[in-house]
């Protein structure tokens, strides 16, 4: 006789009444577990998946920062332990639950075939106008900013050279930005819509706060703190852009497209910062 709860399989050979301590416990957890799932409304849920996943991304990002570089083995060890775990979770996580507590099919979040290339060309269009914005903003604010200490913490952080650069440019384009929309404006975005209904101004008003707040306490850990707001003020219209563009199509690819025009701007410049200016 066999017993699956929650992917668990327990095997119990006929005329065996009586299972062992440690299986008996783990199928009487499993059952707790099931029985939350049953009852859980529909409210409950999507609240639980956003507190299970919002801080993931932070918890990451501080383990690496502040453990990771410690001189102690151990603590370092900690660091990058809890750092890739975090990548793994927001990574698997939003899948399982889309699809094992949703009930959600797998997909790419594709776009409508009648829209052809018009979704990219927008999300291209607004990458390429706020990235002028940001430089525009960047010229008038130049006088103000010490790039040589901004220079400094660029190259504090192993971005000391066009080697170290360019393939960092290229894991933030190609990876780490679709990772962002996958998790922000899809998964994020979508819970809250649960939430609240369908509100498109509310759920990515969660999308947006959260994707702000992650990048403020990123870039506090290597520069100072009036630059990690400054920044989280931009991530923040740029986060209302994606969000904009998420739900306009009903799909993160045009957000993405918004995304990475940003990203080869925004880290072009730093390492413009970081090896030519200083």
């Amino acid at each position: 006789m066999t017993e699956t709860r929650i992917g668990v399989l327990v095997d119990m050979p006929k005329g065996v009444n009586r299972m062992p301590m440690t299986v008996a416990l783990v199928n009487r957890m499993v059952e707790v577990c099931n029985q939350i799932i049953l009852f859980m409304d529909s409210r409950a849920r999507p609240i639980v998946a956003l507190f299970l996943l919002i801080p993931v991304p932070s918890i990451g990002v501080l383990a690496n920062g502040l453990l990771a570089e410690s001189h102690t083995a151990s603590l370092a060890f900690l660091g990058l332990a809890i750092w890739a775990l975090c990548k793994v979770w927001i990574v698997g996580f939003p899948t399982i639950w889309h699809i094992r507590i949703d009930g959600g099919e797998r997909g790419y979040s594709p776009l409508s075939q009648k829209s052809g290339f018009r979704p990219w060309a927008e999300g291209f269009g607004l990458g390429i106008v706020l990235s002028l914005i940001l430089i525009i903003t960047f010229l008038i604010a130049r006088p103000y900013v010490d790039l040589e200490d901004l220079g400094a913490s660029i190259r504090g952080v192993g971005l000391d050279s066009w080697s170290m650069v360019i393939p960092a440019i290229l894991f933030w384009v190609f990876i780490n930005s679709v990772v962002e929309e996958y998790v922000y404006r899809w998964f994020i975005t979508e819970q809250a819509s649960s939430i609240f209904t369908g509100d498109p101004i509310k759920s990515g008003s969660i999308s947006v706060l959260s994707f702000t707040l992650h990048h403020v306490v990123a870039v506090a850990l290597v520069a100072p703190i009036w630059v990690a707001l400054l920044a989280g003020s931009a991530v923040g219209f740029g986060g209302v852009a994606f969000s904009w563009l998420y739900h306009r199509h009903g799909s993160i690819w045009p957000a993405w497209a918004c995304h990475a025009v940003l990203d080869i701007v925004v880290f072009g410049g730093v390492g413009w910062i970081a090896l030519v200016a200083t």
